[in-house]
């Protein structure tokens, strides 16, 4: 995108350009355009103006967008007819942000119309865990994106440099392996075949940079990425003050979600549980944490912080099960807000607690 000229569809006094003075500027030069500073689609009497006056200069043109440019069926014509090429989706609005099987159906919608896409993935936003790498690349993949570019947000995160670094370096070689560069390209036409080109180009250029391997908090993102079910049908305790036991028909529908992070204060791996957990969903949990940390000494910091209910066999049989490997693992692992999940359990179980020794003396609460 280099070579086109940038035009921005902005004036001077911040109000959006005349289609037909904008085109009258242009009538005299050649080449490719891109229209900038302006979401295309979002007034969508402008952009079909724009498109009427753009396909008198009988140029290739690009212009900045979102994936749901792609609902507008009509408009997605207009902008074809009229000499749109190149689509250029995000940083902002977010592509990394909606839902990614509706976001991949729609961008590969475009594809299917004629335009080749350039998506702008912004990764190490505030609240960004080590999986955005991994969502960015399957999202790039799915969405059958000409040209995927994963960059640093600004400003970024508390996501660690190190992990940032080494994140963007292994999706960027991720995009460019043969399967992902054929998954990409999609329709083998003469688009197609351009970015056939230009990927094994860049393949060849990351080839000559030394390789990084995923990260431990990557890995364990990976495995954690999957929501787990909640599955049993037996009393859940909720962690908040002053709530009422809830029964198992209560949270039939329930799910157990894990985010990791690196967190540089703690030299730990920090996951982050949301949602309820039940014995069934604790074992998963641990088995997944168990393959994707096998072989490292990473110090594992769990958040209860998003937690709504426990049940009740988390608190008696899990633990019980488990009480001698939390043994092992002292100064290993460790746990936050566990002291007001805690309390919160024993108001809501009227002062009664399961292995109040267990959970009060044996595990460490992270500082």
């Amino acid at each position: 995108m280099q070579a086109w000229r940038r035009v921005s569809l902005v004036g001077p006094n911040g109000a959006l350009r005349a289609p037909g003075q904008l085109v009258e500027e242009l009538r005299g030069e050649t080449g490719a355009i891109l229209l900038t500073d302006h979401v295309f689609g979002r007034i969508r009497p402008y952009a079909s103006l724009l498109c009427r006056h753009l396909a008198t200069l009988a140029r290739p043109w690009a212009v900045e967008t979102d994936v749901a440019l792609a609902d507008d069926r009509a408009l997605v014509r207009a902008a074809r007819r009229s000499g749109c090429r190149t689509l250029v989706i995000g940083p902002d609005p977010d592509p990394l942000a909606g839902d990614a099987a509706a976001v991949g159906a729609r961008l590969r919608a475009l594809r299917r119309a004629g335009f080749l896409t350039v998506v702008r993935c912004a990764v190490g936003r505030p609240g960004d865990d080590a999986g955005v790498f991994g969502r960015a690349v399957r999202l790039c993949i799915a969405g059958r994106v000409a040209l995927p570019q994963i960059l640093p947000a600004t400003p970024t995160s508390g996501m660690a440099e190190d992990e940032l670094r080494r994140g963007l370096a292994w999706a960027r070689r991720a995009l460019h392996h043969h399967r992902a560069i054929w998954s990409r390209v999609g329709l083998l036409d003469r688009h197609g075949l351009a970015v056939l080109v230009a990927s094994y180009r860049a393949r060849r250029l990351l080839r000559a940079e030394p390789a990084l391997a995923p990260t431990p908090a990557m890995r364990l993102a990976r495995a954690l990425a999957r929501p787990i079910r909640i599955r049993e049908r037996v009393p859940f305790v909720s962690t908040l003050v002053g709530a009422v036991q809830a029964g198992g028909g209560q949270v039939r529908d329930a799910w157990l979600r894990a985010r990791a992070a690196r967190d540089e204060g703690l030299a730990a791996v920090v996951i982050r549980l949301e949602g309820a957990v039940d014995a069934r969903a604790a074992r998963k949990l641990v088995a997944r944490v168990r393959r994707a940390l096998r072989g490292t000494r990473e110090r594992i910091v769990i958040d209860l912080g998003g937690v709504e209910l426990v049940s009740l066999t988390v608190l008696t049989r899990f633990l019980e099960e488990h009480a001698g490997r939390l043994a092992e693992l002292r100064g290993r692992l460790a746990f936050r807000n566990l002291r007001p999940a805690l309390v919160a359990l024993r108001g809501n179980l009227h002062g009664m607690l399961p292995n109040a020794a267990l959970l009060e003396n044996a595990l460490e609460e992270a500082t």
